[in-house]
């Protein structure tokens, strides 16, 4: 028996493949697939260009490519459906690639990376050109804010504030139920005029994907609640959302106070983004204690701004719309008010 294991030791070593580790399996997640150029929606479409990212996605680096884009590059190709999609550039822990354009535009279909024969499990994604995907963007609780994140289908983005004001909803509507009833909406205010230094045409969204819901309808109760968004330019429907059942917890006052004291911070910090998402989110219960909080907001020269000072000042003055005139003029000095609400101090 001795004679034969010489030979095969020799034939052991003399393999190419051997003392080498192998290739380790590319690993990533929906989270880590993104439409390029969109912040807000991880909705896929048939040609849309896509960012990957992950682990051991290739051995090597590879691009950028021009077109024509292969479909294999560095040894790595991305399968969708079973199709090879077009890969722009690939590294270790990034894939740029081209969605086939004759995949179906609509469904769930998997995405799988291989390295050489080596290969990713398939991680499952939605393709939608029609329909939008609802959800909430945070915990909601009744007489607080109710955020709602957007995912709307290619090539469609959602703006907020669109116009600049915080009841900035351009071609956005909502419908909400709750116990088997539809709800009415709010009355809304009218938009801005120059007389706040700007325009109801003006569009100069800060936020991306995420919208105020609760400056169109009061969350009064807890409970589950449905909702269901739809886009239109016009009197065309561009896309619209399937009914989707959210959940309204119960708020004590206590609770509420606690969160208003947190937004101090916020408004200190003079953070554009953050502030604009503070505005509107006091707006969903406008009395006094709402109102305390946003005028710390407003400069007390209204026109001594600069930046995106301006753009804090004009949408939180404009914000004061959320609230009982009876309060404002309670609340505030009359010439206050006047040059807040220019010219007679009235904010509706």
């Amino acid at each position: 028996m001795l004679k034969f294991r010489f030979p095969l030791l020799i034939l052991f070593l003399l393999s190419p493949a051997a003392g080498q580790a192998p290739v380790p399996a590319p690993t990533f997640g929906r989270e880590n697939i993104l439409p390029h150029g969109r912040v807000s929606s991880k909705l896929l479409a048939p040609g849309m260009i896509v960012e990957l990212w992950g682990r051991n996605l290739a051995s090597g680096v590879c691009g950028p490519i021009r077109e024509p884009y292969p479909l294999d590059l560095c040894g790595v190709h991305v399968l969708i459906d079973s199709r090879p999609a077009e890969l722009l550039y690939v590294s270790s822990y990034q894939i740029n690639l081209r969605i086939p354009a004759d995949l179906p535009a609509d469904g769930f279909l998997p995405i799988q990376v291989c390295n050489g024969t080596v290969c990713s499990v398939p991680v499952v994604m939605q393709f939608s050109s029609r329909t939008a995907v609802l959800s909430l963007q945070r915990l909601a609780y009744v007489h607080m804010p109710v955020w709602i994140h957007v995912d709307a289908p290619a090539p469609y983005d959602v703006p907020y504030p669109c116009p600049q004001w915080p009841w900035g909803f351009r071609g956005i509507e909502f419908q909400v139920r709750h116990n088997g009833r539809d709800l009415a909406p709010l009355p809304q205010p009218s938009p801005p005029d120059q007389a706040f230094g700007g325009s109801s045409d003006t569009c100069f969204p800060l936020l991306q994907g995420v919208l105020p819901l609760h400056l169109l309808y009061r969350f009064d109760e807890p409970g589950e609640y449905n909702i269901r968004l739809t886009a239109r330019k016009g009197t065309e429907i561009l896309y619209q959302s399937d009914w989707t059942p959210i959940r309204i917890d119960p708020f004590s006052e206590r609770q509420r106070d606690e969160w208003l004291r947190s937004t101090e911070a916020t408004v200190q910090a003079n953070d554009v983004n953050a502030v604009l998402d503070v505005v509107s989110s006091l707006l969903a219960w406008a009395d006094e204690k709402a109102l305390a909080t946003l005028l710390k907001l407003i400069p007390a020269e209204t026109g001594a701004c600069a930046g995106y000072g301006c753009t804090i000042s004009m949408f939180s003055r404009t914000a004061l719309a959320a609230f009982d005139p009876a309060l404002l003029q309670r609340e505030i000095p009359r010439e206050r008010l006047r040059a807040l609400c220019p010219p007679d101090g009235s904010c509706r």
